[in-house]
């Protein structure tokens, strides 16, 4: 049975000084850690030269994230729409941080592995457009966690469905 995430509802957009403890944190781990590789290139969506910015956080329950960013042409494919795999990529990454957020040592404090990360799209996404990347918990266990995610256009129309499964690495949980 598919996880449809049409619950998932988006707070407003605050200066960075009102943020929560948790919003804070969740914000940090939007642009991943620095990279090892040599010079320093790793596989992204472009946060900064898309303007994302953190819309709301919440530790729940249900635990969510808010994004909002504007699709820029190199996300776009051929046609001048996101293209599907910039937006895997933002699914993957962005309900990521939720799971960060909520992690303890021993707990995704590593943030996990990708199990599965399956990608509905339902409408294209052009260059320019102004969309809402919104991900919720739906469940974290000692081992396995499953986050859905929404990308919206601001209107509310929904784009790409996404559910992330992933895997707890901590050598506690191995």
């Amino acid at each position: 049975m598919p996880v449809l995430p049409s619950t998932i509802t988006a707070g407003t957009v605050r200066p960075e000084s009102e943020l929560s403890p948790f919003e804070k944190l969740v914000l940090s781990y939007s642009t991943g850690p620095e990279s090892s590789n040599e010079g320093g290139e790793v596989w992204d969506y472009f946060p900064e030269a898309c303007n994302l910015r953190l819309e709301s956080a919440t530790p729940g329950p249900p635990a969510r994230v808010s994004y909002l960013l504007t699709v820029i042409p190199k996300q776009c494919n051929y046609m001048g729409s996101l293209h599907g795999g910039c937006a895997a990529t933002m699914v993957d990454i962005l309900s990521s941080t939720l799971l960060l957020g909520l992690s303890k040592p021993g707990h995704y404090s590593l943030g996990g592995v990708s199990r599965n990360l399956k990608l509905t799209y339902l409408r294209p996404v052009p260059s320019g457009t102004e969309i809402r990347v919104m991900c919720e918990m739906v469940h974290m266990g000692k081992r396995m966690a499953l986050l859905r995610a929404e990308i919206q256009r601001i209107n509310g129309s929904i784009c790409v469905v996404g559910e992330h499964e992933k895997a707890n690495t901590d050598p506690a949980a191995i």
